[in-house]
């Protein structure tokens, strides 16, 4: 475990490390029976297990997307499939170099300094090999964009991710993507508790822990380090002693109780483990406290993870670019007017170093340029994630602060 102290503008709540000071007896049990009701919903099987151990899924041609295999450090890697997810209802195909980047298509026999880090709108998931938003980018400036995304990671993820590739390879440019949910994933310690069994990538990772009001990050490793640990995740007892103190299962479980007849009976325990005084929050509506605690704890891991990259750019002679993507829903919602969830963390960027690439910039800039309804204007955009066209779309809002950043320029701007 590592500890870092944080010495940021800090966003004025706590995700503190588990206590249940201050909550009775009744209520402790009250918690504990619904929450091992829960966990037995989301108990891996052991064929899933062994599924995710190999990567087997069955057959290549019939699986809804890309695969996930397990990872001891990162939790899990991609694994070479055939997707049925693309547009217009079309098959995706998913290859794999032996690093376990994304199959370059263009200039894959030249030197390459741009890689990119992130989760699946990194990745580009429901599009194939030559329809990403690297490979338009590498077809524009006529050098390759190594992808080193993966589906379902956190910020921490990536970054982890972009440690062991990078202490690997000299110099170059990173680009850190991120997504939406990628904040809040920071803090999954399983990903199931938040998502439930049916999430594809749901199973344990390597996760922080914050304190916000003493500005603490606390690295955590995958508690599943071996075969062995991921299977022990089948076993009620195993999963139970793990995870009963985990911040996100308190906050899923306040969340699933929530109502219009909300008692201190839930509300205490989860001001209790995030470390949130009753009286700050007491005039918000439950769901609202909750998001409200969720998003201020993940920004802040978020505002971690991109200092260590900043610093680990910076011993090593490389250069970092951060790239804010979006979902659908968010681009809508800004598109509509609606004050942005990540406010805090936007503003929090213009004080650092790095280039910063807003895809909710570049949405709201080329929007003014038609009379059109927003869904019918992100339609094409988007087919869960980003269709070719919205890869497309991406590339070619990133490349100015690409080729401004590269030194030498790429060929076609010397």
């Amino acid at each position: 475990m590592q500890r870092r102290e944080f010495l940021g503008k800090t966003v004025g709540t706590s995700l503190a490390l588990l206590s249940l000071d201050g909550v009775s007896s009744a209520q402790e049990a009250g918690f504990e029976q619904r929450a091992r009701k829960y966990l037995r919903t989301i108990l891996p099987s052991r064929r899933r297990i062994e599924d995710f151990i190999t990567g087997e899924y069955g057959p290549r041609d019939k699986r809804p997307g890309e695969v996930f295999k397990y990872d001891p450090e990162l939790g899990w890697v991609n694994c070479k499939a055939i997707g049925s997810t693309g547009v217009d209802g079309t098959k995706v195909f998913y290859n794999y170099e032996s690093d376990d980047a994304r199959k370059i298509v263009n200039f894959s026999d030249r030197p390459c300094r741009i890689r990119t880090y992130g989760d699946s709108f990194t990745h580009c998931s429901q599009a194939n090999n030559n329809e990403t938003w690297e490979e338009y980018l590498a077809a524009h400036i006529q050098e390759p964009v190594r992808n080193y995304g993966v589906g379902g990671y956190s910020v921490y993820q990536a970054y982890r991710r972009m440690l062991k590739v990078e202490k690997q390879t000299p110099g170059g440019y990173i680009i850190l993507n991120i997504w939406d949910d990628d904040h809040y994933r920071n803090l999954d310690a399983w990903r199931s508790i938040r998502f439930g069994y049916g999430s594809r990538c749901g199973f344990t990772l390597p996760h922080l822990r914050v304190d916000v009001a003493r500005g603490i990050c606390e690295q955590r490793e995958n508690v599943s380090k071996t075969q062995k640990d991921l299977h022990r995740l089948s076993d009620e007892a195993y999963v139970w002693r793990t995870f009963k103190d985990d911040p996100i299962l308190k906050m899923v479980m306040a969340a699933r109780q929530g109502g219009k007849n909300i008692s201190d009976e839930l509300i205490n325990p989860v001001a209790v483990t995030f470390g949130i005084p009753e009286e700050k929050i007491a005039d918000t509506a439950l769901a609202r406290r909750i998001r409200k605690i969720h998003t201020e704890a993940a920004l802040f891991a978020s505002q971690n993870v991109v200092t260590w990259a900043e610093e680990f750019a910076a011993e090593t002679g490389k250069k970092l670019m951060v790239m804010l993507s979006f979902g659908r829903g968010n681009v809508a919602k800004h598109l509509n007017g609606e004050p942005r969830f990540d406010q805090g963390f936007v503003e929090w960027l213009k004080g650092r170093s790095c280039p910063v690439v807003d895809m909710l910039d570049a949405f709201a800039a080329d929007y003014r340029k038609y009379k059109l309804d927003v869904n019918d204007y992100l339609t094409p955009l988007y087919n869960g994630h980003h269709t070719p066209r919205g890869n497309f779309f991406t590339a070619w809002a990133i490349k100015d602060a690409v080729v401004k950043w590269l030194n030498p320029k790429p060929l076609p701007y010397r």
